[in-house]
């Protein structure tokens, strides 16, 4: 007996966060059963009036005929779906194996993560008229939501904040905490890889709304004021895809970019401190892991750690606005024992909590909960 695991095919060559937590979930599971994999391409459609929610991906028809054949050659014990995106590959194999155990990997809970990045797009006075626009297709997105788990065993999400959410848009399948891995590379960094130096590090997909709106308020806000009172401190813009405007901007503010990165230990190896701005988005970050498991000392806001259950002022220093991050900033970079303490306290909570043996014991209850009889 096998498991199977269903992912969309990816367009980019890269990892991205989402591949990253597909990977581990792939490893975890053959801990304790052999896996087969099979990736869905997305169908290309001009279609805009589909119906379709926009959380949801049109995916082949073959594919999904190839999917169904594999299910009835293979006979797997569960199917694991990555992501909501795939509804229509989860719907056609509900209507054909009405009691094949099938779980749902959310990765985000995509209805809440759709609004937030729209919303985002607005200035922030027309953000109530913007949630009026998006109401239809905010709602489509928690339908779908809700079909892809009605057709599911069991769910799982990134953490306990994401377990309440979907709660609260009225799911009632068993909800499994799998949080998300900590980039493999990072697990081999030394906790002493980060500079003494003026470095204030910003890591994230560079295409990515949220991630665009957090350089823009490090870049124009946030280090013009800690340059006040530290005239040496440097902003290093770090990740993919940045587009052209972008690299304008951080080229206007005399920061430093480095574009589509082969190596980000380098990165964090000239870094003092990484800052996180962000507030839109989804799950965990896997940025915040990736920094805490190297020892880069992090100063973000509440919305960037959700769901990490981090501890202020011991794992890392909150800052919301520009004001608390420059002030933050300037205390974590002239404050060499400040910053061996959140070193080593983040380093430990992070290889405790979300290091490959706790991941692995996540996935083994996960497991265990869809085949215990009913």
């Amino acid at each position: 007996m096998t498991y199977l695991q269903v992912s969309l095919e990816q367009d980019e060559n890269q990892a991205s966060g989402r591949e990253l937590r597909d990977g581990a979930n792939y490893l975890n599971m053959s801990n304790f059963s052999s896996v087969s994999r099979i990736f869905l391409k997305r169908k290309v459609t001009t279609d805009k009036k589909s119906g379709r929610a926009a959380t949801v991906a049109p995916l082949e028809k073959e594919g999904i005929e190839q999917l169904l054949y594999i299910i009835r050659d293979v006979k797997p014990r569960a199917v694991l779906f990555e992501s909501v995106t795939l509804l229509q590959a989860v719907e056609a194999v509900r209507r054909v194996e009405p009691t094949l155990p099938l779980i749902v990997d959310f990765h985000n809970v995509e209805s809440r993560l759709y609004r937030e990045m729209r919303l985002a797009r607005w200035p922030r006075m027309m953000r109530p008229v913007a949630a009026l626009v998006l109401q239809k297709r905010v709602r489509q997105a928690v339908e779908a939501d809700r079909r892809v788990a009605q057709c599911a065993t069991s769910l799982w999400v990134c953490s306990d904040a994401d377990r309440r959410l979907v709660q609260s848009i009225g799911i009632d399948r068993p909800v499994f905490v799998v949080a998300n891995p900590i980039p493999a590379w990072s697990l081999a960094a030394s906790a002493e890889c980060c500079a003494e130096g003026g470095d204030v590090l910003f890591v994230g997909h560079l295409g990515y709304g949220p991630n665009k709106l957090a350089v823009r308020e490090l870049a124009l806000e946030i280090m013009p004021r800690l340059r006040r009172i530290m005239p040496g401190a440097r902003l290093h813009v770090c990740g993919r895809g940045p587009g052209r405007k972008l690299q304008r901007l951080v080229a206007a503010c005399g920061a430093r970019l480095t574009s589509d990165p082969p190596d980000l230990a380098q990165a964090y190896a000239t870094a003092s401190v990484t800052a996180i701005p962000l507030r839109q988005g989804g799950g965990t970050r896997l940025k915040v892991l990736e920094a805490l498991a190297v020892g880069c000392p992090v100063v973000a806001t509440a919305k960037a750690v959700e769901g990490l259950d981090l501890v202020p002022g011991r794992h890392y220093l909150r800052a919301e606005t520009p004001e608390q991050f420059s002030a933050v900033l300037a205390k974590v970079l002239s404050d060499a024992p400040l910053r061996m303490r959140l070193r080593e306290a983040g380093r430990t909570f992070v290889l405790t909590n979300f290091g490959d043996e706790a991941r692995r014991e996540a996935v083994r209850m996960a497991l265990a909960g869809i085949e215990e009889p009913t």
